[in-house]
């Protein structure tokens, strides 16, 4: 293989994996991230805590500040 089109395959392998890169980025971001408040003891969580789902999470927040913003503090567990 010439030098140079050894050079133009390694630099379109970089922009292929850049381009992917960027899209796992790009879907991360639009993923919405939802919190549940725990309502009695006003301790909001994550969605990965093993809290997320107890009993008495009935408040629903789409992000954190909204949360805080409704008198809530972040879990100690998963610490949103």
């Amino acid at each position: 293989m010439q030098k140079g089109r050894w050079i133009v395959t390694k630099v379109v392998a970089w922009l292929v994996v850049l381009l992917l890169s960027m899209q796992v980025v790009i879907a991360s971001e639009n993923s919405a991230t939802v919190y549940h408040g725990n309502t009695k003891s006003k301790i909001f969580h994550h969605e990965g805590c093993r809290y997320f789902n107890c009993s008495k999470c009935k408040a629903v927040f789409s992000s954190r500040q909204s949360a805080v913003d409704s008198g809530y503090r972040p879990c100690r567990v998963c610490k949103p």
